[in-house]
């Protein structure tokens, strides 16, 4: 635990991370960690909404400056944001980012710290897929990640505290466990659909992905929510429930939703909000779900921020890419096709035209991992329930 020093000045602090989604939600890493530093402390946060709106939403406290990358002002707007502020923490890592921290450095004499995104490392790994083809299998270390690139993310950060914090602070802070959160205590009211979803289980799908290619195809979506409804009619535990299922995603991704539910005859719940809620209340509503069916998206890293174990179905992209499920409750399922990955962002079209990576997921698994973790939830909400029930010996 951090000993806090008497007196500590406000630490003023700049993060830049405008895009993706995804990465801007994994960047909250980084709040979480500033979060149990025992120092009064300041973010500056400059992005783009919407993502810049999801930080903003959960964490009210952070000043969020929305400007645009592509503006002729750009780095006049956001030097004049910055000059104030301690250090930088560069998580765009681009050549727009790199050259406004020099600005900074230049005319306010502001350090920056930039974080190693690993593009090197992704691209060798497409290089090698390329060569490789489907004549070998993809080798097993490439379905998994020894580096989640939200660590990249805090070792930055980490690097920027040690230089700048009072040295008789630095003492645990290695060992300060940190992880990408939503999770606020910022009150934005209840909404209509969570107070249906407060009875019962629900199933949250997340159907779509930033590219085409990244989602997996309906067939196989189709072919495991039917496998899951099977299986629960004749489960022992599952059967006695009532599980509903949420859909969530964009307008496009509502359709999807529609093709999926004309194959199911589910008995529980149906809510499709897809391309009805925002960023921030899709987060609030993934949070009253007990599991996450999805792709490699955002929405898996929305889901694992408020608490909510996945199933992610990883098609051209490979795990050890550094953005797999890190929630030891969720996993990521994968084939072993030799041609993964195919594009270091997976937006490249399947070179054969099949898109087998996702044909050869086994659903069975994937149902099997959906029903652990809601036979989990269930088993650790009636454990509280007789925790706190009164002894009446």
């Amino acid at each position: 635990m951090l000993t806090p020093p008497a007196m500590l000045p406000l630490i003023k602090i700049g993060i830049i991370r405008s895009t993706s989604i995804g990465d801007v939600v994994l960047a909250t890493a980084c709040i979480d960690l500033l979060r149990q530093i025992p120092a009064p402390v300041q973010i500056t946060w400059v992005g783009r909404r919407p993502a810049l709106g999801l930080v903003a939403s959960a964490f009210p406290e952070i000043k969020a400056v929305d400007v645009d990358p592509d503006a002729s002002n750009y780095q006049d707007k956001v030097a004049e944001e910055l000059k104030d502020v301690h250090f930088v923490i560069d998580l765009q890592t681009n050549l727009r980012s790199k050259l406004l921290c020099r600005v900074l450095k230049k005319d306010y004499k502001i350090p920056s710290y930039t974080a190693d995104k690993r593009s090197f490392e992704r691209g060798s790994m497409v290089v090698v897929a390329r060569l490789r083809g489907r004549r070998k299998t993809l080798p097993p270390e490439m379905q998994k990640t020894d580096v989640y690139q939200y660590d990249m993310m805090l070792k930055t950060l980490r690097h920027a505290l040690e230089v700048h914090l009072p040295v008789e602070m630095l003492d645990g802070l290695d060992q300060v466990k940190a992880v990408p959160s939503l999770l606020s205590e910022h009150d934005t009211g209840e909404k209509p659909w969570q107070k249906e979803m407060k009875f019962g289980r629900w199933l949250a799908i997340a159907p779509g992905a930033a590219y085409e290619t990244k989602r997996a195809p309906v067939q196989l979506l189709q072919d495991i929510m039917e496998l899951l409804d099977l299986n629960i009619r004749q489960d022992s535990v599952l059967k006695e429930e009532t599980i509903g299922l949420l859909f969530v995603g964009n307008e496009q991704e509502r359709d999807i939703a529609l093709a999926i539910l004309d194959k199911l005859d589910w008995k529980g719940p149906v809510l499709n909000l897809a391309g009805k809620l925002n960023l921030w209340e899709t987060a609030l509503a993934l949070k009253e779900a007990d599991a996450l069916l999805c792709n490699d998206s955002a929405l898996l890293h929305v889901a694992e921020s408020v608490g909510v174990a996945v199933a992610a179905l990883f098609g051209p992209t490979v795990e050890a890419f550094g953005f797999p499920p890190w929630r030891e409750e969720s996993r990521a399922f994968s084939s072993q096709l030799g041609c993964r990955p195919c594009s270091k962002h997976g937006k490249q079209d399947c070179r054969y035209g099949d898109k087998l990576c996702f044909g050869l997921i086994q659903p069975v698994q994937v149902v099997e991992h959906v029903k652990r973790i809601i036979k989990n939830k269930i088993s650790l909400q009636k454990s509280d329930v007789d925790t706190k029930k009164p002894d009446t010996k």
